[in-house]
């Protein structure tokens, strides 16, 4: 799996690197679910808000689940640009971000931004 990484490092505006994992392939079955429960809905870009990770980092993903990829992983120094917001299928709200200085977006949980994500209900994506 590759993903970039950034923020972290006061030299450096922006750190990118890849990170390789080892792991066993998962069974045929299991890949199916995951790649069933990762959504990618809509989102349009309804909010003037920005946040940065609650804790030190916090992960983008390709959809609002934790069963979706990661194509990203920016630490508190970043500032994330929200769109709008989702409740998935597990009931938990999760904002699509664009993250600064880059082209690079995706989702990000709520519960790992500093201030709880967009949530006003006129920034939720249609």
């Amino acid at each position: 799996m590759n993903m970039t990484k950034l923020g972290t490092m006061a030299a450096l505006p922006l750190l990118v690197a890849s990170a390789g994992l080892m792991a066993t392939a998962p069974a045929a079955g299991a890949a199916t679910s995951a790649a069933a429960a990762c959504t990618h809905p809509a989102w349009q870009n309804k909010s003037g808000g920005e946040g940065t990770a609650a804790g030190s980092t916090a992960l983008v993903r390709t959809g609002p689940s934790a069963d979706c990829g990661v194509t990203a992983e920016v630490g508190t120094s970043v500032t994330l640009f929200y769109h709008c917001w989702v409740t998935n299928s597990a009931g938990n709200k999760w904002t699509h971000v664009r993250i600064n200085g880059t082209q690079i977006n995706g989702w990000v949980y709520n519960g790992n931004l500093d201030d709880g994500g967009s949530q006003a209900a006129d920034n939720q994506c249609s």
